[in-house]
């Protein structure tokens, strides 16, 4: 029998080496990709670590993504821990009759990406109204308007409180797919970040003038700005429902304060929010006192540090004597 191999036996054999190679090289990478980014410096991989470590899809399809309760990570050098009810921060105190209840709504923002538990704005305003007053935040990453809404309407029945404050943000209409990462995105540090250098090519216009553009475009109408429009509306009905106030803060759109030129998100929101008749505040006039810079949690990082909270906590603050004083 000849020992020779045929075409087709010399295809496949150099078709597996390939593939082999292919693997191990993926593999060398995905462990220098770990390796570089160790320390928790890295803004999209940290993301990515939370997205993976801390927050699961959600059984409603219009809220996406919630955390994973009990879970607990160290991201971008914070520990960060979810409570049984998949809420960062301790766990509440919902069985003391009269005991007066305060919750904080929104996305990364609410939830305080970044910083310690302590230097949260749940924290801040939880230090302020003492221990009588159950201070809560439903705030998860990478959530717009609607799921910022639908995530806290499936708390509303159970913690039947004062007080809502909706933090709301540039993003807030922003259109954004809800369907779960596929397995190489959930699994692979390397290929994330591929993804998200690709995504960012693909939709990023550099500069600020790119960046007023594209806001002035989600917010002056299109879909995703119904969207949101209807979710503050489902949050109307639900505030009739069980009588609780709302204050809507526009936290600023974070990158540069002067100028300021995100002022049309302000006005929207604020006239949405008053023609419900909720309480709108606008922290702008305050933070402009420094440089946006100073708010960030770093370099890399326009989310807010505990100084920019701190900002929001007194414009908050007269708003929550009554319940302070109670």
């Amino acid at each position: 029998m000849s020992s020779r191999k045929s075409p087709m036996m010399r295809l496949l054999s150099g078709t597996c080496l390939v593939l082999v190679g292919l693997l191990l090289a993926f593999v060398a990478v995905e462990a220098l990709v770990r390796v570089a980014t160790s320390s928790q410096q890295n803004y999209l991989i940290e993301m990515w670590r939370y997205a993976t470590l801390l927050k699961r899809s959600s059984a409603d399809p219009v809220v996406g993504h919630e955390h994973i309760p009990g879970a607990s990570a160290s991201l971008q050098g914070v520990d960060v821990s979810i409570n049984s009810l998949g809420m960062r921060g301790p766990e509440p105190d919902l069985t003391t009759p009269g005991k007066h209840k305060v919750v904080i709504i929104g996305d990364s923002t609410a939830m305080g990406w970044g910083i310690p538990e302590s230097e949260t704005l749940r924290a801040q305003i939880a230090g302020y109204l003492g221990p009588d007053v159950e201070v809560m935040t439903t705030g998860v990453g990478n959530m717009n308007m609607t799921q910022i809404v639908a995530n806290w309407l499936r708390y509303s029945d159970v913690i039947r409180p004062d007080t809502v404050i909706v933090l709301a943000t540039a993003r807030a209409p922003a259109v954004q797919s809800t369907e779960e990462a596929g397995w190489l995105v959930r699994h692979s540090q390397a290929y994330a970040l591929l993804v998200s250098f690709v995504e960012i090519a693909m939709h990023n216009t550099p500069g600020q003038d790119g960046l007023v553009t594209g806001y002035e475009t989600m917010w002056s109408g299109g879909p995703g700005r119904v969207a949101m429009d209807e979710a503050l509306d489902r949050l109307k009905k639900d505030q009739a429902k069980y009588g609780y106030r709302v204050l809507l803060m526009q936290v600023p759109e974070p990158h540069s304060f002067q100028p300021y030129r995100f002022q049309f998100t302000t006005d929207i929101m604020q006239a949405e929010s008053e023609k419900r008749g909720w309480t709108f505040l606008d922290p702008l006039p305050d933070l402009q006192q420094q440089p946006a810079e100073s708010y960030w949690v770093a370099n890399n990082d326009v989310h807010p540090n505990a100084k920019a909270f701190q900002v929001m906590a007194n414009v908050l603050k007269p708003h929550l004597d009554s319940i302070r004083e109670q």
